[in-house]
């Protein structure tokens, strides 16, 4: 156990979890029988593991501890696959961001948006630098520039992790280091998020970091009902829109334009 211990502290360290949510994991007591199970049942049936964890009481915490072994043991999976230690923290990492945002929405150190770890858990999803990325399957034909990417074929989905700057040097360099790791996939890039509404070129300045991203890629569809924007820009979703903070410039234009009777919506791009 002692050894466990000393991984566990490790990872945390490594992912600069806060120091409360560190002692959490290292005081959490499970016996090594319900840790095994839990995690075979994890692997055999994730969405019947997340229905029964979310029932048990202190499920967050309890899915901070779990998530956070289930890294530990993915370590050496990293080692034999000769994956940079670099890219093993800056991937769980996510659990240090998700488990601030469960801090901040309840009160508590814990992870509240636990099944989004399903992805980094079954390497499935890589933190190479600013950005994060994953193989995904298309699902329908989209063309751009005159090349037609096809339903079912496998390309990049990029997700941006909260917490930084997006500079574009080094969504840059995020973009160059995927096409190197993924050396069996086409360096094909979808993105779906709510920096890509077009919109924003209304609120932003030009050289704004977010409309720099934007021009990466190339929209194929819009999704205008998506309240994705206010989530990020203000976290928090309210109905009257006047109850939305202003401490921040994006918080201001974005509180001005919703007044005015816009939306911000999200939208579906594509990178070739």
């Amino acid at each position: 156990m002692e050894a466990i211990k000393l991984n566990i502290e490790r990872l945390c360290d490594g992912i600069q979890l806060h120091p409360e949510a560190k002692r959490l994991v290292l005081d959490y007591d499970m016996d090594a029988i319900e840790y095994e199970s839990a995690k075979r049942h994890f692997y055999e049936d994730y969405m019947s593991f997340f229905e029964k964890e979310e029932q048990l009481r202190g499920h967050r915490v309890r899915l901070l501890y779990l998530f956070i072994r289930f890294a530990v043991d993915l370590y050496e999976e990293y080692k034999t696959r000769e994956i940079d230690d670099s890219v093993y923290y800056d991937t769980f990492s996510d659990i240090r961001i998700w488990c601030m945002d469960c801090k901040r929405q309840f009160g508590e150190f814990g992870l509240q948006e636990y099944r989004w770890f399903k992805e980094h858990l079954r390497l499935r999803l890589f933190r190479l630098g600013r950005l994060q990325f994953h193989p995904y399957t298309m699902t329908s034909d989209v063309v751009v520039a005159g090349k037609r990417v096809y339903e079912n074929q496998i390309v990049l989905n990029v997700h941006i992790p909260a917490g930084e700057p997006l500079d574009a040097d080094k969504v840059d360099a995020s973009f160059e280091r995927a096409r190197r790791f993924f050396r069996g996939v086409e360096p094909v890039f979808v993105c779906h998020s709510w920096m890509l509404e077009p919109k924003l070129s209304q609120i932003l300045k030009a050289d704004s970091n977010i409309l720099q991203f934007q021009r990466h890629f190339t929209v194929y569809r819009l999704n205008p009902d998506s309240r994705q924007a206010e989530e990020r820009i203000f976290q928090q979703v309210c109905s009257d829109y006047s109850e939305y903070p202003e401490s921040t410039e994006l918080q201001r234009s974005a509180k001005s334009f919703l007044l005015a009777g816009q939306k911000l919506g999200a939208a579906s791009g594509i990178k070739i």
